[in-house]
């Protein structure tokens, strides 16, 4: 594996944030007001540059209702009890395949495919 095919763990983390942070309806503003740091502190997390954002994991997980361990390992084993068809049975399977990198990438395409739909009308 070279260098550039490397993700450190600094930017695994701050895709983490960036996603738990989207998910929460929140902008970087309203978490660095929550944290008490800066605007640019938060980008500068979600860019893979840590800092000091590790010592803000505790108050980030208050913040976004999940444990802290999801920072660390980006996931937390929970039981819960879905209904699911085959097909999107088989996307979750190919999913849970993925890197974080990827994942944040398949999310992103879907998105991208939803507001292209909700665009079209639904066509």
């Amino acid at each position: 594996m070279n260098s550039e095919e490397m993700a450190s763990p600094g930017s695994d983390l701050g895709q983490r944030m960036k996603i738990l942070r989207k998910a929460a309806g929140m902008t970087q503003q309203q978490v660095a007001d929550a944290l008490g740091v800066s605007r640019p502190a938060i980008a500068f997390w979600e860019t893979g540059r840590e800092g000091s954002a590790r010592k803000h994991i505790p108050n980030l997980a208050k913040l976004f209702g999940v444990d802290p361990e999801i920072f660390l390992t980006g996931y937390v084993q929970a039981d819960i009890t879905l209904t699911v068809s085959p097909d999107e049975n088989d996307m979750i399977k190919l999913y849970r395949m993925l890197d974080a990198s990827r994942k944040v990438s398949a999310q992103k395409w879907i998105e991208r495919q939803v507001k292209m739909l909700q665009k079209s009308g639904g066509k």
